[in-house]
């Protein structure tokens, strides 16, 4: 069974930025720095982009530096982050819609206690072509720490846009990323742009609180008022969707007795499944495996075996034994 975040998460920070998203474990101890005399500044939009340092280029052409009059994503992952998968077929559309347009997208990744070379190696030959855009083995945790650690971001994924004249014009989510790459790609992003983005991430955190505390109070009527808004505003969502319903579907989860109990919650999980496949495409095998078992939930084993396997012919090789007991499951 795929682990999914609660939605605990959103209501502590907002949507898309976190509610994708897992923190980076510690590297390993290394012997204290001395005492630094001034606190540095916070690197943030508007600043020069920091010069990437890569021991390996484990797909794609090497980038030396950043040319004037492209743009760069630079997106930090890792091989244990589930919320990572996840957005790397995004990252891939985003890629093919932009190719032409001088956009360079570079996922770069860090040696961690569970993120290795070797590590990163596989994965990126499993995705295949679903992993279409440069991928870089950080030299140490340069990278990292020029970014990550300068912007004090600690969860990822988390994307850095860098504009024409080489320096950042945003930080956030990869899967929140569409509207501000558009506009940095045509020349349109500007400070009425960021107002308007500061405002809806606003409504966004109001929205994902309403919809923590909701869950967290366990109220079937508060859940599905909460639930019914979010997919009212933001059903296009494949995240949200998908998060609503698997913290409703999930076996092992809090609400698995209460859903059995009251049909009208399994009627708002397989909606909100139902709108995170439709987002996808029906291409997403986590999402396909959400709506599989929306449909068990409701008694359509029928239904839950076909979806079910489709998630498992979709899956990349370490997704594929999760999914496949879960598809065993549904033919018993």
């Amino acid at each position: 069974m795929l682990t999914r975040h609660l939605l605990a998460l959103v209501a502590a920070a907002g949507l898309a930025s976190t509610a994708l998203a897992q923190n980076t474990p510690a590297p390993a101890p290394t012997a204290p720095a001395a005492a630094q005399p001034t606190t540095p500044s916070v690197l943030k939009p508007g600043d020069k982009a920091p010069a990437i340092a890569v021991a390996n280029w484990v797909k794609g052409e090497p980038i030396t530096g950043f040319e004037k009059d492209k743009v760069y994503v630079v997106e930090f992952w890792a091989t244990w982050c589930q919320p990572c998968r996840v957005s790397i077929p995004h990252l891939s559309s985003l890629q093919e819609e932009y190719k032409d347009k001088g956009v360079t997208i570079i996922g770069v990744t860090s040696k961690d206690p569970r993120n290795s070379l070797d590590q990163v190696n596989a994965m990126v030959k499993d995705f295949g072509d679903k992993m279409n855009y440069h991928v870089a083995f950080d030299d140490g945790r340069k990278t990292n720490d020029a970014y990550m650690k300068a912007a004090k971001q600690n969860g990822i994924p988390t994307a850095f846009i860098v504009d024409r004249e080489g320096k950042l014009a945003w930080i956030g989510h990869p899967m929140a990323m569409d509207k501000v790459l558009g506009a940095v790609v045509a020349g349109k992003w500007n400070d009425a742009e960021r107002q308007k983005l500061a405002d809806a991430e606003k409504a966004e955190a109001q929205l994902g609180s309403q919809l923590g505390e909701a869950f967290q109070s366990g109220d079937a009527d508060k859940i599905i008022a909460a639930s019914n808004k979010a997919i009212e505003l933001k059903g296009d969502d494949a995240g949200l969707m998908n998060e609503i319903a698997w913290n409703l579907v999930d076996p092992a989860g809090p609400f698995a007795a209460k859903v059995k109990a009251e049909p009208k919650l399994a009627d708002l999980a397989l909606q909100a499944a139902q709108k995170a496949d439709a987002a996808t495409g029906s291409k997403d095998p986590a999402v396909l495996d959400t709506l599989a078992r929306a449909y068990f939930v409701k008694g359509d084993k029928a239904k839950a075996v076909e979806l079910q396997t489709k998630a498992v012919s979709l899956a990349p090789a370490d997704m594929k034994a999760d999914l496949q007991a879960s598809l065993e499951e549904y033919q018993k």
